[in-house]
């Protein structure tokens, strides 16, 4: 997959170019990029095939706490995430999903990490890979209280700020950069 054209201001507003492909991140400067790698069981690597990429971000609000949700009442906590399909702009899926599920519109203020997981049989013959790209985020508007936003979608089941992760949490590639 190649980064497509940019076509000028997105309504969704971030400040980044398109990113379709993770891969593009590998040689940019400043882009902490990095590679896992695994020989797994082939049903592994069948199940890592079909699952998608994924797109986060790390808020912080004045104070230090890191916003964290949960999707479903069944969900682990952690930073918001977002999947993203094949030619899907990962600036634009985390933007998105904040704006749906939280209520914030969120400025994206840097790429923190990028995770490329590359796995494949004993013999090779199957392989997959799964990205993971980490932003930075500000709320455009300065306002960092959860109560005083409205989703624009299905809303997640909580929200909140955290000044560690909580014991049940799931750590995103790169969560560890937004805790002090």
């Amino acid at each position: 997959m190649a980064d497509s054209d940019y076509s000028g201001e997105d309504p969704r507003s971030t400040a980044f170019e398109p990113i379709t492909d993770y891969e593009s991140l590998r040689d940019r400067d400043g882009v902490p990029y990095h590679e896992d790698s695994d020989v797994v069981d082939e049903a592994v690597v069948d199940q890592v095939a079909d699952l998608a990429d994924l797109a986060a971000v790390g808020i912080t609000n004045p104070d230090g706490d890191l916003l964290c949700r949960r999707l479903t009442d069944t969900c682990s906590w952690k930073l918001p995430v977002a999947t993203v399909g094949p030619d899907e702009d990962f600036a634009a899926a985390i933007v998105d999903h904040v704006r749906e599920t939280i209520g914030f519109d969120v400025e994206l203020e840097s790429i923190e990490t990028v995770l490329d997981v590359d796995l494949r049989t004993e013999d090779g013959k199957k392989t997959a890979s799964r990205g993971f790209v980490t932003f930075a985020g500000t709320p455009v508007s300065g306002n960092y209280d959860l109560e005083a936003v409205t989703p624009n979608g299905d809303p997640v089941e909580e929200a909140g700020w955290f000044d560690e992760l909580p014991d049940d949490a799931d750590e995103i590639p790169g969560t560890e950069r937004f805790l002090e």
